[in-house]
Parts: structure tokens; C-alpha cells; sequence
């Protein structure tokens, strides 16, 4: 019988030991890498024995069915591709390393190393990388019963002292002990502990450690969070790739997404080149005449100044990725607390990152247009990982984002008032309303917010209702907006 899953979530803590113990763990990560790298290897070769397999090659050419489904999935089985498959060969590795790391931690091993070759296997990734020396890793238990566990306070791992052996070479007790004035904390961690989780993380050129434990049940509601008075009121949302326009009973806003994400694009291209040219001078014979790589495998050198503007280049991202995080998770609150009922559209990032495939020309001036799309911005600003944090918020209260039918309902072209359907350039940021000018963005959640319960259509009944008291909040916005600050805001209502 399937064990029945338990809200879960997490809360994370720095972990201040001394030398030896951080020595201790390095060790163990060093393991865990090791550990990794064979498995990834391992489910590499499986994945390419499948790949190869004359049967299956034929059957992936067939129509889909679930019969076609069966027998792929044990032609996989047969050659052992397959997580549990994975599981049998960690245990003669781990056995190597058993007084360091445990079967539990290994077998978490084996499994993130075959899920990132299954997605290479399915073709939702074009590459896996083998963990490098200095490449962030993190060690996680399945329970909090053996192994790497959380009791009292500590985070205990190995073999306890014994009167034959007071002093094992691979025990550890870390304390934990979070801020007197960190509530939170303190009742997060009277919740029940799953499992633990241990992150070895670089920050500002120093190794640092950090522990994650996986709570059970719901976290505890900070004392300074808005909450929703109705949970049933709806939130109509539409996001773009740097904007996100908001619709809701009380509250019409366009916001920028993760305003405090700077990213410094002239001292990142800055540091590209510099490693460029060190790379260039430290390596010539693996280039050819016209600048580009030699074809094959090669031996690269890397000077100590390389090293320190990789180190540099690192840094700044990990800046970038803390600021969008957090920016993400204030504004999903500010969302959630006009309303429970969060709607949006359905939106497939990815292609928006491609390049555009056909060739334009510019109606003004006759050049070839571009063919870079939205995939800086998308980088930067994330508005998929908005989604998921505003989803995973909501689970907490057993509800989840309501995904509308993008193409039935058709939101940034319809008229609730006429009924009818008008198609408009990207360029386009107004629309005519009943001798409105209502911004487009807004518009679009406004209609988001009021579509029907089977969500494929709009529930104009309802938008006639809402209409009035729209107006007079997309009124007040567009006047903040007008005054903003924020150039890219400006360039929304201009």
C-alpha cells in the first residue's frame, strides 16, 4: 500500500562549525561527487545501449499508443535504465564508502543522476555535466531516522562514539541554533523533520554550509504577512516576459518583475572578454587561424587570472539569482493577498527563448530584422519561477494556480463589450474599450480574472459587472505609472 503524502516544506539554516568538523565534511562531499559522477556515468552507458537497440529504434517510429508505451518502457527495464535500476548498481560503490556516506544518501545520489540523464533520453536536455571539484553539491537523506538525521537541536552523521571508539573519524554533531528573534524558526522547527539536507555553497570566495530541513505540514504564517480576508476572491494575471499586469476586486497594477534584479551587463561583458583573451593566450594550440576551436578533445590550461575572474563571473550570477528569489517571493505574497483565486495563462517560456526561425526585414528602413527574441529577458527577470513560487504558496492552502485555455479564449484580442476578436501587433500597448483607452496588459488580466469555471472562455456577464469599477482602478494605476520611476514601466503606457 503507497504511503499517503504529507504537505511538506522547507526551512533553511547556516551551519557554524569548526575546522575539523568542516574538514569532516569536505570529505564526505568529495564522496558524494564521486558517488555522483559514477552513477551519471552508469546511466549514461545504459541510456546509450537503449538508444542503439534496433527494436526500439523501430518502435519510436511507430504511431503513439499505450501498447507502443509498454514495450519501450521494458525495452529500458531490460537494460536496467531506470531509477530503482540505478539503485543496485550505487550499492557496490557506496559499499566502498559506507562508513562516510549512507545507503539512504547514495541511493539520493543515484537517483538525481538518473534523472538528469532521463532527460537527455527524452530530449528535454541537450547535455549532463559531470560534477567538477569546485562545482556546488549538496547531500540529502531519504529519512531522518538513520544516516544524516536531525535530533535535539544537532545534525547528527556517522558512527557515534562508543566506549571502543570515543572518537570516530567520521562522526559529526552540528549544532543548529537559529536567531533568538527569529519566530519563525523557532516554530518550524517544532514541526516534524522528513529528511535533512546539507548544501555546500561558494559566497564572496568563501565555502559555506548550510542545512535544509524538509518539514512536515504547512509553514508557520509570518506575523507581518497580508492574508486574503476571501479566499475565493479572483486575481486575474498576465505575465509577461519582464512585466506582469494584476487584476483583482480592489487592485489593478502593472509591476516590473524582480525590479531589484540588477544585472550588469556592461561588467559582465567585461569579464567575458578578459577570460576570452586569457583563455586565447594560455591555450593557442587549440585554436584555429580564423579564432575558432580545434575540432576534437584538448588538454586546456587555465591561468590563476582566469581562475579569479571565473570565480568573479560566479559571484556576480549568484548576486543576481538571491535578488530575483527574493523579489519573487514578495511579490507572489503581495499577489496572494488580494486573493486565492489566481489566474493565468498558459505560457511556454522555452519558445519564447528560441531565435526566430524565419527571416523579416524592416518595413521602414528595408534591413534584415533580428532574430534574437526574449531569452536575456527571460533570463533575468524568470517570470516562470514567479508561477511556480505563487503555485507552491497556494498548495499550502490545498489550491493551485488555474491555468486558463490560451488559445480558446483568446484574452489580448477579445471585446467583451462587442463580443468580437481583434488581432494586434506585440507593438500595440492600448485598446479601444467603449471609447476607453484601456492599456493592453491590464486589459488582458482583467479578462483573465473573469473567465468562465471550465476556464476556455470568458464570462462576460461578469466583466460587465467588474467593468465600472475596473475603469476607475485602471485610471488611478495608469496615472502611478505615468510618474514611475522605472523606465520600462514608462515605456508600457507610453
Amino acid at each position: 500500500m503507497a504511503r499517503k503524502r504529507t504537505p511538506t516544506y522547507t526551512i533553511e539554516l547556516p551551519l557554524a562549525i569548526p575546522v575539523w568538523q568542516q574538514h569532516r565534511l569536505e570529505k564526505k562531499f568529495k564522496i558524494a561527487r564521486n558517488v555522483y559522477n559514477s552513477c551519471l556515468g552508469e546511466a549514461l552507458k545504459r541510456h546509450n545501449r537503449v538508444k542503439v537497440d534496433k527494436k526500439y529504434r523501430a518502435l519510436l517510429n511507430e504511431p503513439k499508443s499505450k501498447e507502443r508505451s509498454k514495450q519501450l518502457s521494458d525495452i529500458r527495464l531490460s537494460y536496467g535504465f531506470s531509477e530503482y535500476g540505478l539503485h543496485d548498481f550505487v550499492k557496490s560503490v557506496q559499499h566502498k564508502f559506507k562508513e562516510n556516506i549512507g545507503s539512504f544518501e547514495a541511493q539520493k545520489l543515484a537517483t538525481r543522476a538518473f534523472q538528469a540523464v532521463e532527460k537527455l533520453h527524452f530530449r528535454q536536455a541537450k547535455n549532463v555535466h559531470f560534477k567538477a571539484f569546485n562545482d556546488a553539491i549538496s547531500i540529502e537523506n531519504k529519512s531522518n531516522t538513520t544516516g544524516m538525521r536531525y535530533a535535539d537541536g544537532h545534525i547528527l552523521w556517522g558512527d557515534k562514539p562508543t566506549k571502543k571508539h570515543p572518537k570516530p573519524k567520521n562522526w559529526l554533531c552540528m549544532p543548529i541554533a537559529p536567531k533568538a528573534r527569529d519566530k519563525y524558526a523557532h516554530l518550524a522547527l517544532l514541526d516534524q523533520t522528513k529528511y535533512v539536507r546539507i548544501l555546500k555553497v561558494e559566497i564572496r570566495g568563501k565555502v559555506r554550509y548550510f542545512v535544509q530541513l524538509i518539514q512536515e505540514g504547512y509553514p508557520p504564517i509570518k506575523s507581518k504577512r497580508k492574508v486574503a480576508n476571501d479566499e475565493a476572491k479572483r486575481v486575474g494575471i498576465d505575465i509577461g516576459t519582464s512585466t506582469i499586469a494584476i487584476s483583482s476586486e480592489n487592485t489593478v497594477a502593472l509591476r516590473e518583475l524582480a525590479p531589484a534584479c540588477n544585472v550588469d551587463e556592461a561588467e559582465l561583458r567585461s569579464i567575458q572578454r578578459k577570460m576570452d583573451r586569457s583563455k586565447r593566450a594560455t591555450n593557442p594550440d587549440n585554436f584555429n587561424e580564423n579564432g575558432t576551436v580545434k575540432k576534437g578533445r584538448h588538454i586546456w590550461n587555465f591561468s590563476y587570472r582566469y581562475r579569479k575572474l571565473l570565480k568573479k563571473r560566479k559571484e556576480h550570477y549568484r548576486k543576481v539569482a538571491v535578488q530575483r528569489k527574493m523579489s519573487h517571493e514578495k511579490l507572489a505574497n503581495e499577489i496572494l493577498a488580494l486573493g486565492s483565486d489566481i489566474r493565468v495563462e498558459t505560457m511556454r517560456f522555452q519558445s519564447l527563448q528560441k531565435r526566430a526561425k524565419k527571416t523579416t526585414r524592416n518595413q521602414k528602413n528595408g534591413k534584415i530584422n533580428r532574430k534574437k527574441r526574449f531569452g536575456k529577458s527571460i533570463a533575468n527577470r524568470a517570470p516562470a519561477m514567479l508561477l511556480e513560487i505563487i503555485d507552491r504558496k497556494l498548495g499550502y492552502q490545498q489550491r493551485s494556480i488555474k491555468k486558463i485555455d490560451t488559445y480558446a479564449t483568446k484574452a489580448s484580442q477579445f471585446n467583451h463589450l462587442t463580443g468580437e476578436y481583434t488581432k494586434k501587433q506585440l507593438s500595440e500597448r492600448w485598446n479601444g474599450v467603449g471609447g476607453l483607452r484601456i492599456q493592453r496588459d491590464l486589459y488582458s488580466a482583467f479578462l483573465i480574472g473573469n473567465t468562465t469555471e471550465k476556464l476556455n472562455s470568458i464570462d462576460v456577464d461578469v466583466c460587465n459587472a467588474q467593468w465600472d469599477n475596473f475603469v476607475n482602478l485602471h485610471t488611478r494605476e495608469i496615472a502611478r505609472l505615468t510618474q514611475s520611476s522605472s523606465q520600462t514601466l514608462r515605456w508600457f503606457v507610453a
